[in-house]
């Protein structure tokens, strides 16, 4: 059940569709404290070294916030059981072991590019160290204000962030977490039955996430596995008693009002923001159809069809944002479109020159031809080829163009707008040109 709730949050979505480090560090993280369990249960020497070669993985992910997790829930797990012997083990040897032969060849690469070239200038200062920075900086720098990187975030970002990339199962997670902090504390003075690997792990780690001055929505994906654990656990209890408590039908019922706000927001997609073909209307009928049928078919004891009534709504939204809104949303990053349009059309040895402007990675990734970025009315001449230069510019800038050589002309002329950057000015159709940025592509 945590595996399915797991792969059908919104932070699976995400972290398979806009791919960071976060994507991999969340394997690797739960692949370790799964073979640390089991160590801790079994003390089999298999389980220690593979566990590891997995705090190893995690951390040549993303740095010491793949050692801190699985570090933080096994000590709690201990001071909570009291099993002080548990924090001495000479098998732990054995691990770091694992982990430094997988750090060798990075931690080797860090210094050879940065610690034996002090010269280099990195965040506007020369001697960086990449040991320090990998290990140190990045992660623990954002907290004690060494690391330059600060966007002000509230003090619950995170907090608030976890609610929307867990859900739709953020509903039956607020009672599972309450639920099991008060057994923990239920239970502290008799706790050999119970764990507390998961809630800590958990809830310790948001908190210190929290403490970062640089914070993004995505840091909390490594822990998203242990909340899909909780929630589990919780709707698992419910399953199986006797009779569903009152409180578990409130939050049953909030549950079904906001997967029918997932189904108004599906038709408001396909019927007003971008006006799609009969087929997608017509889907999310019958997915809607299907959701009602398991609603009033399902008795209040089948557990499938509480499942059933949250997966059905989230995978037909996340179908639709995958065949259709994203794919017509996408047509608005310039950079990354107009790159697909050129490509196999442009002449052999065309370049695009981006005119007093920076379109990111996108266009670089997908186009087939060399983009020279920065360019401005001062050099522009110098990289004009006849019949093989390619400008996207800003429609402001056309006139300055022109000035520079009269032979270069428009060829197309395009919206842009970031799709991470989204609003209902934007998203609504007739304020949508107010909210866009015009780009022109021009050829010499």
């Amino acid at each position: 059940m945590a595996a399915l709730i797991m792969a059908s949050c919104m932070a699976s979505y995400v972290m398979t569709s806009d791919v960071r480090i976060d994507t991999m560090l969340t394997g690797w993280v739960m692949f370790s404290m799964w073979q640390l369990a089991e160590f801790n249960r079994s003390l089999n020497l298999k389980n220690i070294l593979l566990g590891g070669v997995g705090v190893g993985l995690a951390m040549m992910t993303k740095g010491p916030i793949g050692l801190i997790i699985p570090v933080t829930a096994f000590a709690a797990e201990f001071i909570y059981k009291r099993q002080w012997k548990s924090f001495f083990r000479w098998q732990y040897l054995l691990a770091v072991l694992m982990i430094a032969v997988v750090l060798i060849p990075m931690s080797y690469g860090l210094y050879e590019q940065f610690d034996l070239h002090p010269e280099k200038v990195m965040y506007d200062r020369t001697g960086t160290s990449g040991l320090r920075f990998f290990y140190w900086t990045q992660s623990f720098g954002r907290i004690t204000g060494e690391s330059s990187w600060n966007n002000n975030p509230d003090p619950f970002f995170l907090y608030h962030s976890f609610l929307w990339s867990f859900a739709p199962w953020c509903v039956f997670f607020i009672p599972a977490l309450f639920t099991e902090i008060k057994n923990k504390i239920k239970n502290y003075r008799t706790p050999e039955d119970t764990e507390i690997i998961t809630l800590a792990g958990f809830l310790l780690i948001l908190i210190f996430l929290s403490r970062s001055k640089y914070q993004l929505p995505h840091y909390t994906f490594a822990i998203h596995p242990l909340a899909a654990v909780m929630t589990a656990n919780y709707l698992d209890k419910q399953f199986s008693a006797a009779t569903r408590p009152a409180l578990f039908k409130v939050f049953y019922g909030i549950d079904i009002f906001l997967m029918l706000v997932i189904y108004a927001i599906a038709f408001l997609i396909v019927l007003l923001i971008f006006p799609a073909p009969p087929m997608f209307p017509v889907l999310i009928a019958l997915s809607l159809a299907c959701f009602a049928y398991i609603l009033f078919s399902s008795k209040p004891d089948q557990n499938m069809g509480v499942l059933l009534v949250t997966i059905v709504p989230f995978i037909t939204l996340t179908f639709l944002f995958n065949t259709y809104f994203y794919p017509e949303l996408l047509t608005y990053q310039t950079g990354s479109y107009i790159a697909k349009q050129l490509n196999g059309k442009a002449p052999e040895g065309s370049q695009l020159l981006i005119y007093k402007d920076y379109h990111g990675f996108a266009m670089q990734f997908y186009s087939d031809f060399q983009i020279a970025e920065g360019v401005d009315e001062k050099n522009l001449q110098s990289y004009l080829v006849p019949g093989k230069t390619y400008i996207l510019a800003d429609t402001s800038c056309i006139k300055e163009i022109e000035n520079v050589n009269p032979s270069i002309s428009i060829i197309g002329r395009y919206y842009s707008h970031s799709p991470t950057l989204l609003s209902w000015p934007y998203l609504n159709p007739k304020t949508r040109d107010a909210h866009e940025d015009h780009r022109v592509l021009m050829k010499y």
